[in-house]
């Protein structure tokens, strides 16, 4: 049978069908195998692997069952046809869609694929608020990450690397809650044995090799690509010379970044910075004293209502319940409290 070659750069109807094409034949399944796990013809699905038409999202929908790709699929499709995204990032994608290991660096605001869903929505209703885009491209834009993103759940994920400047984790996105959500996923994710999170703390300097955001991929057969935006667009790098550069520059970035552990660490303290940021109801708090209360003028007053919410315990001075409060993380009020 003849095998029609497939260039992915050349628009992202081919870059679509060239994912689909490489997901099957990992699965070991022909065109008509395939057709008949999706309820499609070897000719149907064939037209789409060539990028010769558009499919609808019903096959598409098929195909994520029929591969285990979790969603993945759809995310892509959701580009095809839409300006919603910058140049070079469909055929990025795509590539991404089947790589085995994914190296990021990001500065300024947490990637896109380690970001939760109420994180993203927020990043980009921002745009919707300054009148960048349309809601219905920011709706797009959330949903291709999703779809990125879901890969990391399949029982075989992909290597995942993220070095991120300790700017990302500073920044508050959407309101301090949504923020220190996003910051527990980060510390939940890290923690997979297929995640390598890193932190390049503010002390680092100039020894950052890189000024902007980076995406390195390393794909089944070994071979390498990598991504970068400017302002106005973003392009995919394939040339060797030129990607493996970049690969030795993101291993310094590795080396001068935190280890894990640390990282972790960071990024728990700065989560625990938010919280006296975050914005409580007082009115809402159920007060209770220590049982250790007397009457000797030194106890307190606690409300753990805020605890599931917001991650908060909040604490005031029994003699002037009027006054001002303390917000506490809760984990930190257990801790002392245990210790007590």
């Amino acid at each position: 049978m003849r095998i029609n070659e497939l260039d992915p750069s050349s628009s992202p109807l081919a870059a679509f069908g060239w994912q689909i094409r490489e997901r099957r034949r990992r699965e070991g399944l022909t065109q008509g195998e395939l057709g008949r796990l999706a309820g499609y013809t070897a000719a149907y699905v064939s037209l789409i692997e060539n990028g010769r038409r558009r499919p609808p999202v019903e096959f598409i929908r098929a195909l994520d069952r029929a591969l285990g790709a979790a969603g993945a699929l759809e995310g892509a499709w959701w580009m095809l046809g839409h300006t919603a995204f910058y140049e070079g990032f469909p055929e990025y994608v795509g590539l991404e869609a089947v790589a085995r290991r994914i190296q990021v660096w990001e500065i300024g605001i947490i990637a896109g694929i380690v970001q939760t869903e109420e994180f993203a929505q927020a990043v980009h209703g921002s745009y919707v608020d300054r009148g960048s885009v349309t809601s219905e491209r920011a709706a797009e834009r959330v949903g291709v990450l999703l779809g990125r993103q879901s890969r990391l759940n399949l029982p075989n994920p992909p290597e995942l690397h993220v070095v991120l400047d300790e700017s990302c984790i500073r920044t508050v996105i959407g309101s301090p809650e949504v923020t220190a959500r996003q910051l527990a996923f980060l510390v939940e994710l890290s923690r997979r044995p297929n995640v390598v999170l890193q932190i390049m703390p503010f002390t680092a300097g100039t020894r950052r090799p890189f000024t902007q955001s980076v995406h390195l991929l390393t794909m089944d057969d070994g071979s390498l690509a990598g991504y970068t935006e400017t302002h106005q667009r973003g392009y995919v790098e394939r040339e060797s010379e030129t990607v493996m550069g970049w690969v030795d520059d993101y291993h310094r970035l590795q080396a001068e970044a935190l280890p894990p552990a640390d990282s972790r660490a960071l990024i728990s303290k700065a989560r625990k910075d938010l919280c006296n940021m975050l914005t409580v109801d007082p009115a809402n708090a159920s007060w209770f004293k220590s049982s250790y209360s007397s009457s000797g003028g030194a106890c307190v007053e606690v409300s753990t209502v805020h605890a599931e919410s917001h991650g908060v315990v909040l604490v005031r001075d029994s003699k002037d319940p009027d006054g001002p409060y303390l917000t506490l993380p809760a984990a930190a009020w257990s801790a002392f409290a245990d210790a007590v």
